[in-house]
């Protein structure tokens, strides 16, 4: 995938296109639409933040050690 400018335009408008969404949604919620315009704004730069801070989290998780006790139990000995 490539990011030229066609890319970019459909990458904008279907952006747009949720965005639209959300906000409706929200709105008709009851929120109000600056309301959740400015939550929007927030939320976004929040994750800005996150991302400055650490682009990929998932890279960061380790998997979890298979060393405790009923993991090593016979499948004979495990009782249903």
């Amino acid at each position: 995938m490539t990011n030229g400018p066609d890319n970019a335009e459909r990458l904008f408008q279907h952006l747009d296109d949720l965005v639209a969404e959300i906000i409706d949604r929200f709105a008709n919620e009851g929120h109000g639409t600056v309301t959740v315009i400015e939550t929007l704004q927030d939320v976004i730069a929040r994750r800005r933040l996150a991302y400055d801070r650490d682009p990929d989290p998932a890279e960061d998780v380790e998997e979890p050690a298979n060393d405790w006790p009923a993991a090593v139990t016979p499948a004979a000995e495990v009782k249903e």
